[in-house]
């Protein structure tokens, strides 16, 4: 079966944070099913291996790629591959198990987005063209990221930021701030490494940011292969207070928040009213068309177990509010006793 392809743009705005995912797969996943029943790899009890039925690969190929699941008692999760044979792959449980999986599970073999594969450092923008027949638009030459001059903080242009996932706390800051210059990926602070191969993960949302100095807005194209399945999105707890998750859904779609299926999968804590003492799980929702660095909120919601409600809306309904296309927003969970994960399992709304 082909898997459809799709295509998304998103605007990033000069002198503003543009807060986005990649709503696609890279093109050329393989799906195959489970030959037989996982097992763990002889001393590592945090990887197994997933024997092939019937694709055959190139051993130690796929040290870029990842397992999703179709199907089956782990629907919708996926797992870092740490290598392969000609017939099987060796998957990292991070802490998972495989308890149910077993022969004639479905499952999609796919390669991560790095950031050479989704910005090529040769086709950064550098300069812009006037539309002929629209005056006042302006065309870049180049991708979303306009190359840098230079490694000093004001011949630097756009930066891409990237924020831990295992964090601790709320409004934490960008970990990693990537440019390109001289046609490579660099990282403030390791000006001299090539950090192209950087793996942009399925469900993590990033920030473009466009200083003054880039003089017209850019354009985030996306293009690939369409996910038709469950997208399972871990998201981490904390027992010292609340915790911020900055996602982005695999969907090519605007979704409203009644398609997410957040709170009915069980990982979003509903509140006991609109206070804010009252309020507990929160999912913060940014306007990429508002020009700001460090940008606020535009809106923030929560649940109250029975429809979604917005901070300072009163009673209304928000279960139609929509999430655009590509963008990325901050699901920040309540303080959990332990520290748990929960697991939320976003089915498709198409």
């Amino acid at each position: 079966m082909l898997n459809p392809i799709g295509f998304n743009k998103v605007v990033c705005l000069t002198n503003s944070d543009t807060i986005v995912g990649v709503p696609f797969r890279i093109q050329g996943s393989m799906r195959d099913l489970v030959a037989e029943t996982p097992a763990e790899v002889q001393g590592e009890p945090d990887l197994a291996e997933v024997q092939l039925e019937s694709i055959t690969l190139e051993p130690g190929a796929l040290d870029t790629h990842y397992l999703k699941f179709d199907g089956g008692t782990r629907d919708g999760r996926w797992y870092d591959i740490t290598a392969n044979s000609a017939t099987s792959v060796t998957i990292d449980l991070n802490g998972d198990t495989l308890d149910g999986v077993g022969e004639g599970d479905a499952f999609v073999i796919t390669e991560y987005w790095t950031l050479d594969t989704l910005f090529p450092p040769d086709q950064a923008t550098n300069g812009w063209e006037e539309h002929p027949e629209n005056a006042g638009e302006w065309i870049p030459n180049g991708h979303a990221i306009m190359a840098s001059e230079g490694s000093l903080a004001f011949q630097r242009k756009t930066l891409l930021m990237l924020t831990d996932g295992f964090g601790e706390g709320i409004n934490r800051s960008a970990t990693k701030l990537l440019y390109i210059l001289d046609n490579q990926w660099r990282r403030i602070g390791s000006a001299a490494e090539d950090f192209g191969n950087t793996v942009l993960y399925p469900d993590a949302a990033f920030t473009i940011r466009h200083p003054s100095t880039v003089s017209h807005p850019t354009i985030f194209r996306s293009w690939g292969e369409v996910d038709t399945s469950s997208q399972v999105v871990p998201l981490h707890t904390s027992d010292l207070g609340q915790r911020d998750a900055f996602v982005a859904l695999p969907r090519p779609v605007d979704l409203t928040l009644s398609d997410l299926n957040l709170w009915e999968s069980g990982a979003f804590m509903e509140s006991a009213g609109s206070l804010a003492f009252q309020r507990r799980d929160l999912l913060f929702m940014y306007d990429n068309g508002l020009q700001s660095i460090n940008k606020s909120a535009d809106r923030i919601f929560y649940h109250d177990g029975s429809s979604w409600r917005e901070v300072g809306e009163g009673e209304a309904n928000m279960d139609d509010a929509e999430l655009s296309a590509g963008s990325g927003f901050i699901i920040r969970k309540y303080e959990v006793e332990g520290g748990e994960t929960f697991l939320w399992n976003n089915t498709t709304s198409y």
